[in-house]
């Protein structure tokens, strides 16, 4: 592929650059705003990841959160809590309360002063029974909170966010920095794949890429502590690897995908079958082809439980393997193939189809004024990248290499997620879609460059041969002709 010249670098600098400032505004945002409302500085399903974070780190690994402007202890007790009494020992040493706890049998201590917070604690130890303490930034208002783990997910997103507590800092800015990084990986990646998936075609990846950074499904997903961002991240590496024919580093970064959510394995779909279809290109055989496909998903399906084996090893040290096997594999895919939530408490959920129509998105946030910050892309494009795919489908057999390849990455990733859908996973969340969102990109330019008025005109004529054939076996089937 030719050189990218000064100018183009210095585009893709400052798509990156915007695209960074952009995640950061708006993790201050959420930030400021939940402290203005007096939150606890979660948004969305962050308070599971970034609670399971801090209790791995502190229960499993034995590191305490780096305290950011004092120092704080969430303090659960068992019974009922004398209400008059703690707070009179709290204004005795100078410490601030936090009592609007209902699920969670706790209340938070707040001070700048750490010597008087663990004067209070012991104080309270004594009128109050005291069953856990978990110090750093206070942990959301659910039951059982600070013991969770989220074991329901593999280990290394939390990890990520579990150091960044530890090293940089409990806050809710910060826990959401390596979502941030990936956002900004994601539209680079993006950019490359694009450019080698048209041959060189700087102006398709540079497109890519800028649209991609203004999506909001990844604008928000980089913003905030949540997994996927991740997945996608890892999805979008795979993809770039496939192209250069490096399949063994594409199935390495679907492995790694898989230790943050279980749906980055709907990448080997596509990856198996480009894989397989190198393979035989010298002459196709059903029997080769079929044992290439087996062979591919068995060394896959290795190398996963290997990686989540080896994440796992100091959450089987703390619960012991038994245990964390049925929790974190058998347990874990149980979960995701049945219904999670039903009844008018749930979030929405949605289908995968959903996702590209912008119908039934997740809710992330309300911010004051009725401002509502869902969990969907940008669905014109979603839309008319896989209307154009199905539309032009034909076009996979007439020599569009590209189109070939992009199609069957998002077809693939989709039959995925409508497989996942028939077997009973039915609560599937708009905030997914996010895995899907460098193939969307990247699809729409490459029908953009790929097809012309004539092509598109010639493949969608072909439809009609597609379909006389196939009226012609149904009525072979049916004996009517």
């Amino acid at each position: 592929m030719p050189r990218l010249r000064l100018y183009e670098l210095a585009l893709l600098a400052v798509i990156l650059a915007l695209s960074a400032t952009q995640f950061y505004y708006w993790d201050t945002r959420f930030t400021d705003n939940e402290l203005a409302v007096g939150g606890k500085g979660y948004v969305s399903d962050e308070v599971w990841y970034v609670a399971s974070a801090r209790n791995i780190m502190l229960k499993v690994f034995h590191l305490s959160p780096k305290e950011v402007g004092g120092y704080g202890y969430t303090i659960i007790y068992d019974g009922k809590l004398d209400r008059t009494r703690v707070e009179s020992l709290a204004k005795e040493y100078g410490v601030a309360l936090r009592l609007d706890y209902s699920k969670l049998n706790g209340f938070y201590a707040y001070s700048t002063n750490l010597t008087a917070l663990n004067e209070f604690l012991d104080a309270v130890k004594r009128v109050v029974n005291v069953g856990d303490v978990i110090p750093g930034w206070m942990m959301p208002d659910a039951s059982g909170i600070n013991t969770y783990l989220n074991l329901e997910h593999p280990p290394l997103g939390k990890y990520l966010i579990g150091l960044t507590i530890v090293l940089v800092g409990d806050y809710p800015l910060y826990w959401r920095l390596g979502n941030m990084v990936a956002g900004v990986l994601l539209i680079f990646l993006t950019f490359l794949t694009a450019r080698r998936l048209l041959h060189g075609n700087t102006v398709a990846g540079l497109v890519a890429a800028a649209l991609l950074s203004v999506d909001p499904l990844v604008r928000n997903l980089s913003s905030i502590a949540l997994l996927d961002i991740y997945v996608s991240l890892f999805t979008a590496l795979s993809f770039y690897f496939a192209l250069s024919k490096r399949y063994g580093l594409a199935l390495l970064a679907v492995v790694i995908g898989s230790l943050f959510k279980f749906n980055a394995l709907f990448a080997l779909i596509p990856l198996s079958l480009l894989y397989a279809r190198k393979r035989v290109e010298k002459g196709f055989n059903l029997l080769d082809f079929t044992a290439t496909l087996l062979g591919f998903y068995i060394v896959g399906g290795l190398a996963f439980l290997a990686a989540q084996i080896l994440a796992g090893l100091p959450l089987i040290g703390y619960l012991g393997f038994t245990n964390w096997f049925k929790q974190s594999i058998t347990g874990a895919i149980a979960w995701h193939t049945q219904v999670k939530c039903s009844g008018g408490g749930c979030p929405v959920s949605s289908t995968p189809w959903d996702w590209f129509a912008g119908v039934n998105s997740f809710t992330l946030y309300y911010f004051p004024g009725g401002v509502t910050v869902l969990a969907v892309g940008f669905w014109p494009v979603w839309s008319f990248a896989l209307v154009g795919t199905l539309a032009l489908l034909p076009g996979y057999l007439k020599g569009k290499t590209a189109f070939a390849k992009s199609s069957c990455w998002l077809l693939g990733l989709l039959a995925g997620y409508a497989l996942l859908w028939a077997i009973g996973g039915r609560t599937q969340y708009s905030f997914y879609a996010v895995q899907f969102a460098p193939i969307v990109y990247t699809s729409t330019m490459t029908i953009i460059a790929t097809f012309n008025s004539t092509d598109v005109l010639q493949v969608l004529r072909s439809w009609r041969g597609v379909l006389t054939e196939a009226e012609r076996a149904i009525g072979r089937l049916l004996l009517l002709q």
